[in-house]
């Protein structure tokens, strides 16, 4: 029995140490990756970033600095891609709205929607303030709020002191209804796989094979909703002002 004792508490330690091996080297790992990028070599850090979220893939500030990269290297398609998953996994980050932003204007398709408009970038911004987790605590922090509030309200003799609190009380629950849809919506959106990105100058079909219509050519970067992957090779796709077509699934790559 003393001896299980032991050969458990190695593997416990052995375990531990291979743990925080393992994080040593990916930050050692990360460190050079940054390093190759501050001294200007993108291409070698865009792989070594590569390399990285293969082990990590929903590492945010990994996809940012790749993005990061393959802009510097004005391969917009790819830098779009990057940014555009980074955002998805932490919407807060205003750099990488920025950087997508900048990357966006650079494509060659502009298309325009009720989406565009400044209404509903203002919107989207709001919403962006904080992922999911963050609209989580705050509806937590709100609920808390309110249970100060109640207790205030109930053993308080003051008459101002009992109006304030019940106001207080009403301002609470309309910010937990609020912060709780919002965190809703995040995480919604983290679990979205229904964008793709053209990564290469593509030709957008009547029909899912090359004999049909040719209706208008599509170039790298343009970000398109996809409204049927059911089929191996092609998949229908709209644009932001509601045209249809297919498109060759090699032609794109899923947010």
């Amino acid at each position: 029995m003393r001896t299980l004792y032991i050969y458990i508490i190695l593997s416990l330690f052995t375990l531990t140490v291979n743990g925080q091996g393992a994080r040593v080297n990916g930050q050692s790992s990360k460190a050079a990756a940054d390093t190759l990028y501050s001294q200007h070599h993108y291409a070698e850090a865009a792989e070594a970033y590569t390399s990285l979220l293969k082990a990590n893939p929903d590492n945010a500030q990994l996809l940012y600095n790749l993005g990061n990269c393959y802009y510097r290297l004005k391969d917009i398609p790819h830098a779009i891609l990057a940014y555009e998953r980074a955002a998805k996994l932490n919407p807060s980050d205003g750099d990488c709205r920025h950087n997508l932003t900048l990357a966006r204007a650079q494509t060659q398709d502009k298309f325009y929607s009720s989406s565009d408009l400044d209404i509903a970038w203002s919107i989207n911004s709001f919403v962006n303030t904080f992922g999911a987790a963050g609209w989580a605590w705050l509806s937590a922090l709100a609920f808390g709020v309110m249970l100060a509030a109640i207790l205030l309200m109930r053993f308080s003799n003051v008459r101002w002191v009992k109006k304030s609190a019940f106001a207080v009380i009403l301002l609470a629950v309309a910010c937990i209804i609020l912060f709780i849809c919002l965190s809703f919506v995040q995480r919604k959106k983290h679990s979205d796989h229904s964008h793709a990105i053209i990564m290469t100058t593509t030709k957008l079909m009547s029909t899912p094979d090359t004999t049909g219509t040719n209706l208008f050519t599509l170039h790298g970067g343009t970000k398109v909703s996809l409204n049927d992957t059911t089929l191996p090779a092609w998949s229908e796709v709209s644009l932001s002002d509601g045209q249809k077509g297919w498109i060759n699934n090699n032609d794109m790559e899923k947010i």
